[in-house]
């Protein structure tokens, strides 16, 4: 069965897809202007001006600006070079492998190396700590721990620092290097 694509549904669907793009975006913490800006490049054959991108989604040039800047810092888009045109042009990366592995996998690897650093100051205030009463009219912040809710924290942040040495093995093998 073939259908045929008018001009009007490639518009509509054209514009649900920009609007998911920034669902999803927005999903994943990162805005939901940036996955409609992406979403609008990855559509568009050709690469477009800023000011083209701002007038396409109803936003301000600033505000295609930022998210330009943050696409390209994620390695999502890159600027082109129109012959005859002094503006920017933008376009999108197309292979999705490139934007993981140059852009999304160093902020989240810095991300989990932070988090483990803090796991481990935990671990170490854990340990050097000698407070075994329960207090309960501490502030929590404040609050001692008996023996055996010292021992469930311990098993917790073990956890928590197996869960990362197991997340950073992963991100960090060849066969995910292979796959992006």
């Amino acid at each position: 069965m073939t259908s045929t694509l008018n001009s009007r549904s490639w518009t509509t669907e054209r514009r649900r897809f920009v609007e998911a793009g920034g669902n999803t975006t927005y999903a994943c913490g990162l805005g939901r202007m940036v996955g409609r800006v992406f979403a609008l490049l990855y559509l568009t054959p050709e690469p477009l001006a800023l000011e083209q991108i701002a007038e396409s989604l109803a936003v301000s040039k600033a505000s295609a600006s930022i998210v330009v800047r943050q696409l390209a810092a994620l390695h999502a888009i890159r600027r082109v070079w129109v012959p005859g045109d002094r503006r920017d042009f933008y376009e999108a990366e197309t292979d999705f492998g490139v934007i993981f592995r140059d852009g999304l996998m160093p902020g989240v690897r810095k991300k989990l190396q932070s988090a483990r650093a803090q796991i481990e100051r935990m671990m170490e205030a854990e340990a050097a700590s000698d407070v075994l009463e329960v207090s309960l009219s501490a502030a929590p912040d404040e609050a001692t721990l008996t023996r055996e809710q010292r021992a469930e924290l311990r098993r917790r942040l073990k956890n928590a620092r197996s869960l990362h040495s197991r997340i950073d093995r992963v991100l960090g093998s060849k066969l995910l290097s292979r796959f992006l």
